[in-house]
């Protein structure tokens, strides 16, 4: 999946096409993802009378990642992403796109090891 967490993305169809948003959570499995704002759906539930309280709540829902176009951090445009090498590169400016969430890095430090001599 090109659509990583913490990547700004344009909704293109549905009742939010047109705004955009940042990616929370990413569900590769389904193909889907959970934009910040976006695709807000109203829960009822009924309460109890003891302890739960009856309440209308709202709840995001995943979109599909087809209905999403990635925006480019350094052009700022809505952007198709081209993979080379495990990176991604802005099909239109030819940069290359950051990781969304950053990896942590190796360290090269060698394991411990007990020598009795």
């Amino acid at each position: 999946m090109k659509i990583r967490r913490n990547d700004t993305v344009k909704i293109l169809y549905g009742k939010d096409a047109g705004k955009t948003g940042k990616v929370l959570r990413v569900l590769p499995a389904e193909g889907r993802i959970v934009v910040e704002g976006m695709n807000i759906f109203k829960r009822h539930s009924k309460g109890d009378g003891r302890k739960r309280k009856s309440e209308i709540a709202d709840i995001t829902k995943p979109v599909n990642v087809a209905k999403v176009q990635l925006i480019c951090p350094s052009c700022n445009k809505p952007t198709r992403v081209k993979m080379s090498k495990g990176e991604r590169f802005c099909k239109k400016c030819e940069k290359k796109v950051g990781l969304g969430v950053e990896k942590k890095e190796k360290s090269n430090k060698k394991p411990k090891t007990d020598k009795k001599e």
